[in-house]
């Protein structure tokens, strides 16, 4: 492998895994402001499920693009950005928890072995570079 090749796989790595933060914040902050722009009501059970799926939902386009678009150890890069979601979500568990409702918090922690499901899955033999 040449080092200009090495230097491309890297650099598409770490542009794939900034694109899916990216992707994340965005479409996390979109289901927020499309909650404003449907009036929902902030606080309360409604709005805390409509935010719970959203950032589900971000978390499972993270996992795609990075499992999709990266060029090399595909498996490996989505697990390793599987592990940093899990790291956020019981940090924030941990340290932002009392002040959500408990099924809030079971939520994020029983979606975690979905999405690590999803990331293995998508980062399969069947991506896109490999057919």
């Amino acid at each position: 492998m040449t080092a200009l090749r090495t230097l491309r796989l890297v650099l598409t790595s770490l542009l794939a895994l900034i694109l899916a933060a990216v992707a994340f914040l965005a479409l996390n902050w979109s289901g927020g402001e499309l909650a404003a722009r449907l009036r929902l009501p902030p606080g309360g059970t409604a709005r805390l499920g409509w935010d719970l799926a959203w950032s589900v939902a971000a978390a499972a386009l993270a996992l795609w693009i990075v499992a999709r678009w990266a060029p090399v150890a595909a498996r490996w890069q989505t697990g390793a950005a599987w592990t940093a979601l899990t790291a956020l979500v019981l940090w924030a568990v941990a340290n932002l928890g009392g002040e959500f409702p408990l099924w809030f918090d079971a939520g994020l922690l029983a979606a975690l072995p979905a999405l690590g499901w999803l990331g293995w899955r998508w980062s399969g033999p069947a991506r896109r570079n490999e057919r």
